[in-house]
């Protein structure tokens, strides 16, 4: 498809609605819909798709996890450009409670201030999902012809999260669930445009990711009779144990993210590692040594790196702690670089300066790059995909994170102009 305007691209400020954009938002921020459980949050985007007459469908995954697809159709002589954000935010209940020792952000929503938009629901990613909503409904009022299908879709499980344990089943699915599901079961465009926060930037690189399970193993000791050795590796407890092993992979991420930092054309990637979570012991009565620990490590890995390879590294680093450490991978999605994405990145880039009078920032942000987003999905089927969208900003005084409202209503717009160009251009 040929990147040079050959019409004048049409200015949809004029279909945009401000307070309905900033309605929408909050309505479907404040769904208590958390990951694993999407299905509230999509019967209320359905139910606003059927509602404005935009042609809509759920697409169950599991009885409480579903996507929802609008397609704007075409005359089907050109292009499609299929709009992706995910409906999902964090996960829900005891464990988040526990865990984080935080209050449960999907209850708590998100709220407005003026022309701000404040609440974790809201930055990620409903916000820019009620844009490309308003988006579709704006194509469709400006009543002007399409060659090609503009399509909306909202996924289930983005956000991170695999089955381990106990917690086994598609409900623990993430990193991409939604959207291989909508791959796999026909629903497909020319090009993808992810939409999430992206400061302005735009990026169709992104990494993978690799959820490791590190386990020690102990011997029950009642407190007055347990031992202390000299020797880490006959101590009893497992949990003293897995300090060392801890120790050392805090050492290796050091060194794994200077040796992997790698600069690309869409920005500057830093995969990083975190301990994410550990358990051992019996909470009320740690009157015994215990039997067992467990870490569970997450390591992103570059755009095309083998998590094998990664298996084996991490497994090397914990043996030579010499507490008998044992690694289990949990989850293992590589990274993409997207293919032929340069005619959706110009017209990206081209409508973007239509709008704001600025182009986007000529890398996106290097924790962008560094992060797992749909995208890898799209790239990998062969469908050229970008993520591009507006920044998170920062209150200077309480460093609380916000939307601003009009950039979401320029972004509603930047969107319609990009589907027009590429769905309005015939195929060759």
């Amino acid at each position: 498809m040929s990147t040079k305007q050959k019409h004048s691209t049409p200015d949809f400020a004029k279909f945009i609605d401000a307070e309905e954009l900033a309605g929408l938002a909050l309505k479907m921020a404040n769904t208590n819909s958390p990951m694993g459980h999407e299905q509230p949050l999509a019967d209320v985007v359905h139910s606003w798709l059927s509602e404005n007459h935009l042609n809509s469908r759920l697409q169950p995954i599991l009885a409480d996890r579903a996507n929802v697809v609008a397609v704007l159709k075409g005359s089907g002589q050109g292009h499609s450009l299929l709009f992706n954000s995910h409906l999902d935010s964090e996960i829900s209940g005891p464990e988040w409670e526990w865990g984080m020792n935080a209050p449960d952000i999907n209850r708590i929503g998100a709220w407005r201030e003026g022309e701000r938009l404040f609440g974790h629901t809201v930055l990620n990613d409903r916000g820019l999902m009620a844009t490309t909503m308003i988006t579709l409904k704006a194509l469709r009022d400006s009543g002007l012809p399409l060659a090609g299908d503009a399509i909306f879709t909202g996924v289930a499980g983005e956000t991170g999260a695999a089955p381990v344990d106990e917690f086994q089943g598609l409900t623990y699915e993430g990193k991409g669930i939604g959207s291989r599901h909508l791959i796999a079961h026909g629903v497909r465009a020319d090009y993808a445009l992810v939409a999430e926060t992206t400061d302005f930037g735009i990026s169709w690189i992104a990494c993978g990711a690799c959820y490791f399970k590190v386990s020690v193993p102990g011997i029950n000791q009642y407190t007055p009779r347990s031992q202390r050795p000299d020797d880490i590796a006959r101590h009893p407890n497992a949990i003293v144990k897995m300090a060392h092993v801890i120790q050392a992979i805090e050492k290796w991420a050091r060194e794994y993210e200077a040796r992997n930092t790698t600069e690309t054309v869409c920005g500057r990637i830093v995969p990083k590692v975190n301990i994410g979570a550990v358990r051992g012991g019996v909470v009320y009565r740690p009157n015994r040594t215990s039997t067992h620990c467990s870490i569970y490590v997450d390591v992103r890995i570059l755009p095309g790196a083998d998590p094998l390879t990664v298996e084996r590294e991490l497994s090397a680093v914990v043996a030579a702690a010499g507490v008998g450490a044992k690694v289990e991978t949990y989850l293992a999605r590589t990274g993409a670089v997207g293919q032929n994405v340069e005619p959706l990145a110009d017209i990206v880039k081209r409508c973007c300066q239509a709008v704001t009078g600025h182009e986007p920032t000529p890398k996106a942000p290097q924790v962008v790059v560094s992060m797992w987003r749909d995208n890898n999905v799209f790239n990998e089927a062969g469908i050229p995909s970008l993520t591009f969208g507006p920044p998170r900003r920062r209150e200077e005084d309480t460093s609380r994170l916000y939307f601003q409202l009009e950039d979401l209503v320029n972004m509603a717009n930047i969107y319609a102009q990009v589907a027009y160009e590429i769905c309005s251009q015939p195929k060759r």
